[in-house]
């Protein structure tokens, strides 16, 4: 019994409990980092920092009450995100009630066996394309469930499926050549052309696309060799309650009923839909949700179930991915906190500070390290676009840092630290649907981050040291 309670004392905390404790470390830092705020103007549909207009204002310390109501607001404020993973849910899960998936996943695994490489770089390089591009921003999340599903029916974890989707999607967005919410925002800031400098971006892409797809290969090739290798293997348990069935896999001789199939086209038309609208109609997380909203229904009464035992499916369903959404608002609290106590400004101007005592080459790389902490306060792309580019334009203009490598630095900084910050919904949300813990993902994730960021220190070195405009 006490060997019991002293593995249990040793647990790693879970994710709730991690994400509480930032919120209360932010809470601290209110009083700790003075409050301030830079003026702001509105520019068409951007609001930029103006530059030099950072000032201290009043201390707006968060007390411990302040910590639990920032939580109720997280989850205010990321409602949208929360109802989309819920009901992305209810959508997988009344698939998965038809049979449909099971079946057709099933066939598919058995068409791929033995070369599960290629299939995985399929996937991977559809989901990177889809991130450089911006097509996959919430429909990242979307697809997860979906890679999990498809791993398990080839007979692998759920932690590859999440890791198919998401390190797919964001080796694209990390460096997105195409994708106007972060590099053609910062750009548009910055007042050079939009999407500029693609072809060296266009590089940085393959390069990273390679790296994550080598990244995934290894722990693929890990967990096959080894099953209890895998982030979702606990001490006793048995491969089946980890791993899909591998000899189920393989069956060829499971057809899908004209049901099934009809529940899979209606599936499949509601992720088309999704990527449509968000590429041409810029469609967000409302929308997508509403979308997987009518999928369910569909799905339910094509498979017999009815109204109301289609209605039953799919608040069964949402409850099966509460944990994940209930992520998303946690992880929303910590920027509550910043934010109401006006530290996020400060953070940025004072990181700001130290570049102008740089030459060019030193400059930009402490603007990209600059970038890369700004991004654990703001964990948004659009939002760290808007608060770093007013100030750090001027300050390169006067240091002799290109605008181009300006944008570049911002973009390595605020791309990278996106698979490994906890504020990071569609991370927070995929590891919620992989049942992954995320001291154990950080663990596996930080080689990968690591060469990553070393690469872009190299790379932003390389490009200030030729001057680099993107022309």
């Amino acid at each position: 019994m006490p060997e019991l309670a002293k593995k249990k004392k040793l647990q790693f905390p879970n994710v709730y409990v991690i994400l509480f404790a930032c919120a209360i470390v932010a809470a601290i830092l209110t009083w700790i980092i003075p409050a301030g705020e830079f003026e702001r103007v509105t520019e068409g549909t951007i609001t930029k920092v103006v530059p030099g207009s950072f000032h201290l204002v009043e201390q707006a310390g968060q007390t411990p009450w302040d910590v639990f109501m920032a939580v109720v607001t997280g989850f205010k404020k990321q409602a949208s995100l929360i109802t989309m993973v819920l009901f992305v849910g209810a959508a997988v899960s009344l698939l998965e009630a038809s049979k449909a998936i099971d079946v057709g996943f099933r066939k598919l695994a058995g068409a791929v066996k033995g070369k599960e490489g290629v299939a995985i770089f399929l996937i991977m390089a559809i989901m990177s394309l889809g991130g450089a591009t911006g097509v996959f921003g919430n429909a990242t999340l979307v697809l997860v469930p979906i890679g999990i599903l498809l791993s398990l029916a080839m007979g692998f974890d759920r932690t590859l499926g999440f890791a198919m989707i998401f390190f797919g999607s964001f080796s694209g967005f990390n460096v997105g050549w195409a994708n106007f919410g972060t590099i053609g925002l910062a750009q548009t800031i910055a007042e050079i052309p939009i999407f500029s400098g693609i072809g060296a971006r266009i590089i940085f892409h393959i390069v990273n696309f390679l790296l994550c797809y080598g990244f995934v290969m290894l722990y693929f090739n890990k967990i096959k060799k080894d099953p209890t290798k895998s982030l979702n293997y606990e001490s006793g348990m048995e491969l089946k309650d980890y791993m899909g069935d591998l000899n189920a896999a393989v069956d060829g001789e499971t057809k899908l009923t004209t049901r099934q199939l009809l529940s899979l086209l209606a599936g499949a038309a509601g992720i088309i839909a999704v990527v449509i609208g968000a590429l041409k109609f810029k469609w967000g997380a409302d929308q997508i949700s509403a979308t997987f909203l009518l999928v369910s229904l569909v799905i339910g009464l094509l498979c017999g179930f009815g109204v109301n035992g289609s209605f039953s499916h799919f608040i069964k369903g949402c409850s099966g991915v509460v944990m994940a959404a209930f992520i998303i608002g946690f992880a929303n609290s910590i920027t509550v906190l910043m934010s109401n106590g006006k530290i996020l400004d400060t953070i940025v101007y004072y990181l700001s500070i130290p570049i102008n005592q740089f030459g060019a080459v030193a400059g930009a790389n402490f603007m990209l390290l600059a970038n890369i902490i700004i991004n654990f306060f703001i964990s948004s792309g659009s939002g760290q676009a808007t608060a770093v580019m007013p100030i750090m334009v001027p300050i390169a203009d006067l240091t002799g840092i290109t605008r181009q490598v300006v944008v570049q630095a911002f973009q390595f900084g605020d791309g990278f630290t996106n698979c490994i910050i906890p504020t990071v919904g569609s991370l927070m949300g995929g590891l919620g649907f992989a049942k992954v813990q995320y001291g154990k993902y950080l663990k596996w994730s930080m080689p990968l981050i690591l060469v990553q960021i070393v690469l872009s220190f190299v790379a932003i070195t390389v490009l200030q040291s030729i001057g680099w405009t993107g022309f």
